[in-house]
């Protein structure tokens, strides 16, 4: 999946759960805390495995499912103690559900379970490339991903991704766009003073 992939993935079922438990929309924070945790771990592995090659894929510490339950659970223990709870499950959801998003597209193109992307240091992933490097490795993904979406391949894959895109935003907008104030806001203020100066 691709990052804004990850992000909205996760915000669907953030957003349902949010509905669900507290009839209400997903708040700011906990938004942005679910948005960085759902590319966390491809920010951290991929580089380090395209750019520097000390792992042999994109899937490495940051996607072990051993790595990131007890990152989730500290994380949500720090967020309860100040008060934060919520911010602290959204990071959870996001961080977690990253993994479920790489098992499940994986899987789907290879008609089995394959969970290795998530067993690091014991998994085996077998989908080694050359990349070149960081830069070398998303432009190859997206030259690849863009000649699938323009010969209309629509793979199980590419159908779970444009799904959690559609599905995703659609949820976003419903709630109220979650989050953007937090970037918008600034922004608008560092325009404003720099006018008024």
């Amino acid at each position: 999946m691709w990052p804004w992939e990850h992000v909205l993935f996760a915000y669907v079922f953030y957003s349902l759960y949010v509905h669900a438990r507290y009839r209400h929309s997903p708040w700011d924070r906990p938004v942005a805390s679910l948005a960085f945790a759902s590319v966390l771990p491809d920010v951290i592995d991929k580089p380090l495995a395209w750019q520097f090659a000390l792992f042999e894929t994109g899937w490495g510490v940051a996607h072990s499912v051993f790595v990131a339950v007890p990152v989730s659970a500290l994380v949500y223990a720090i967020a309860r103690r100040r008060g934060h709870a919520e911010i602290g499950v959204a990071f959870g959801v996001g961080y977690l559900l990253h993994l479920v998003g790489d098992v499940v597209p994986a899987s789907l193109s290879r008609n089995a379970l394959y969970l290795h992307p998530v067993l690091w240091p014991f998994g085996n992933p077998t989908t080694r490339h050359s990349h070149g490097s960081f830069v070398d490795g998303v432009r190859t993904h997206l030259v690849e991903y863009a000649a699938q979406l323009l010969a209309l391949d629509v793979t199980p894959v590419v159908a779970l991704q444009l799904g959690s895109v559609v599905l995703g935003v659609g949820l976003w907008l419903y709630d109220g766009r979650p989050g953007l104030g937090l970037i918008i806001d600034p922004i608008c203020r560092t325009i404003e003073s720099l006018r008024s100066r």
